[in-house]
């Protein structure tokens, strides 16, 4: 037994070293945000008409501090409904950390403000994707958050 141990310990160690190196930064995703957004734009993800927001306006709106945002696209509804689409690139990997936060309490804040009026928009804010990696940070609320995952997923 401890011979069969012996000669299987060197194998079973160099499988797991090349695993781990095979999965080391596979997943990092990081979106351009004129890019991302014209692509989600073109997709049929969204019910609502959709208009640009400038980035003071965007910071103030999410609550944050917009001289740690160096680019952006945010698009908002223009009915007053949940749909949004906001990619941010941020000065740096904490800042981004800190805009998703701000973006997680924006979906936070939308669905109480729209539960008792806009009760069908809260389905679509049950959806919302918000995600952060490196210093990006994203939010989409959109009606067909399926086709909007699979245009995030095709563009990494």
């Amino acid at each position: 037994m401890k011979n069969l141990l012996t000669r299987l310990l060197p194998g079973v160690l160099a499988l797991c070293l090349t695993l781990s190196a095979c999965g080391g930064g596979g997943s990092a995703k990081s979106y351009d945000p004129a890019t991302t957004a014209k692509a989600l734009l073109e997709s049929d993800a969204f019910s609502d008409t959709l208009d640009t927001l400038d980035k003071d306006t965007a910071a103030t709106m999410y609550g944050i501090d917009a001289s740690t945002i160096t680019d952006c696209v945010v698009y908002t509804s223009l009915s007053m409904g949940a749909e949004e689409i906001a990619v941010l690139t941020l000065t740096d990997e904490a800042a981004a950390k800190t805009a998703k936060e701000a973006l997680d309490k924006r979906v936070s804040d939308q669905i109480t403000a729209l539960e008792s009026y806009m009760p069908g928009e809260v389905d679509k804010l049950n959806h919302a994707i918000v995600e952060q990696t490196g210093n990006t940070a994203l939010l989409v609320v959109a009606a067909d958050a399926d086709a909007a995952r699979s245009v995030l997923d095709s563009l990494n």
